[in-house]
């Protein structure tokens, strides 16, 4: 489970087409709940919980930066915390993927569901 602070972080790398510094990383996050000096225990941490890797390093003015990037993706991120890390188990994903459907599913979401699930019956169909 990941803090406010590190959702923060990981929100700009998943958005980010390249790997970022924690210059970048201060200097791009806007509204951050976290001072500038607590970024390096957040990159620590996001190390730690293997959201992120070093991707590189880069010459700031006379010293050397790690660059960042994701380890996971957001969709990754969001099936772990709904299927792997929860407290309930896939049998009870109907009623929340109906309860969505029931409230913020708009017709192009419809038609998208609809397009997966069936590619998704035919595969299992051919097994």
């Amino acid at each position: 489970m990941l803090t406010k602070s590190e959702k923060q972080i990981m929100a700009l790398l998943w958005r980010s087409e390249e790997s970022l510094t924690t210059v970048d990383i201060l200097r791009l996050c806007e509204n951050k709940t976290f001072k500038d000096s607590y970024i390096n225990i957040l990159i620590r941490s996001l190390l730690k919980k293997d959201m992120i890797k070093v991707d590189g390093v880069e010459l700031i003015g006379r010293s050397y930066a790690r660059k960042f990037t994701t380890n996971i993706t957001r969709e990754e991120y969001i099936y772990k915390l709904l299927v792997e890390d929860s407290f309930w188990n896939v049998d009870e994903m109907p009623p929340l993927f109906a309860k969505f459907v029931q409230t913020k599913a708009d017709m192009k979401i419809l038609d998208d569901f609809s397009s997966i699930i069936s590619e998704r019956k035919e595969e299992l169909k051919g097994e």
